[in-house]
């Protein structure tokens, strides 16, 4: 079964909070919000502010270091 119709499948109660916990992980982020996530990756604070105000058009959900 794959995740989709497992979703489906699910009873109300626990399809219910398993979309409310997947809104909430996949609200784009605030400018602010891609500030931080780019400052603590190490890019500098006026750098970061000004790729965050390039990209605010975009919904990004997530920002992760590369391995």
């Amino acid at each position: 079964m794959n995740p989709l119709a497992a979703l489906q499948a699910a009873p109300a109660d626990v399809r219910e909070a398993a979309l409310n916990l997947l809104d909430a992980v996949s609200t784009p982020l605030s400018e602010r919000q891609l500030v931080i996530a780019l400052r603590q990756g190490g890019v500098g604070l006026l750098s970061a502010r000004r790729i965050a105000r390039s990209l605010r058009k975009l919904d990004i959900i997530a920002v992760s270091k590369r391995s």
